[in-house]
């Protein structure tokens, strides 16, 4: 009888017990996922350093926001010091300067500044100012559409089926091609491998930068395009067509397959 009293009382327990462990459990799991989903959303791509090599700025480009027609807005994130800050970075494409303020720091006058050739800031807005109405501004004509406006490439270049041609290599750079190209109405699609060695102004290794890529080569004129995708998260764009020089990988490219 004794027994039979605790499995009842135990079993009563239970019945009250269960629905509010169930809904704690169901508070930590969408806790969980909120807080993932939250996460996802930060991935910082390091864009600036100093003469040593060390990361001095990161910038997320999953928090990219249109601003207004000609503008869009980013989270960056800086060392000062010994500490790492958050800001935000704003660039207008139009007017090809940029807005950098710290969180915390209040608006001031002067703090627009150009967009210096070479720089991450000028990377980025290569990319994104695509998005804006000022993309022509940076290359992204009618003209070149062709170019510009294509479907990104299904895979990596560096998994391509073909033979990798060496159209040059030297001391100081290296540039190979996959002979499997594709043949499209005003331009040819290929996969590219390029190296180049640089070396840091207070660092004496040499270091090797190396990449596969994808290239869109114009058989009109002396126009190529890269495929550029800055991280896994962010699908990727075919940048601004550029002009290349004699002997270069573009116009070696445009010599071989253009005219077959």
């Amino acid at each position: 009888m004794i027994r039979l009293l605790l499995i009842l009382k135990v079993r009563n327990f239970y019945i009250k017990v269960f629905p509010i462990l169930s809904f704690l459990l169901f508070i930590n799991l969408s806790f969980s996922e909120k807080l993932l989903a939250k996460n996802n959303k930060f991935e910082w791509l390091p864009i600036g350093f100093d003469n040593y090599g060390n990361i001095t700025q990161w910038i997320n480009l999953l928090s990219y926001k249109s601003l207004n027609k000609d503008s869009f807005r980013m989270q960056m994130k800086l060392v000062e010091g010994s500490e790492q800050i958050l800001g935000r970075l704003d660039i207008n494409c139009r007017n090809k300067d940029y807005y950098l303020r710290k969180n915390r720091q209040m608006s001031t006058k002067g703090t627009w500044n150009s967009i210096k050739d070479g720089s991450s800031f000028e990377d980025i807005s290569q990319i994104y100012c695509k998005r804006t109405d000022a993309a022509s501004s940076w290359g992204y004509t009618t003209a070149t559409k062709y170019l510009w406006d294509i479907e990104n490439p299904p895979y990596l270049a560096s998994n391509h089926p073909g033979d990798w041609v060496t159209l040059y290599k030297n001391n100081s750079s290296e540039f190979r091609y996959n002979s499997n190209t594709q043949k499209k109405s005003d331009y040819i699609l290929a996969a590219y491998f390029y190296e180049k060695k640089q070396s840091l102004k207070n660092n004496p290794y040499i270091l090797r930068k190396s990449n596969f890529g994808w290239i869109a080569v114009s058989c009109k004129t002396n126009l190529s395009s890269t495929f550029r995708k800055l991280s896994n998260s962010t699908e990727g764009e075919w940048m601004a067509p550029k002009p290349g020089p004699l002997g270069g990988g573009a116009s070696l490219i445009r010599k071989e397959k253009c005219y077959e």
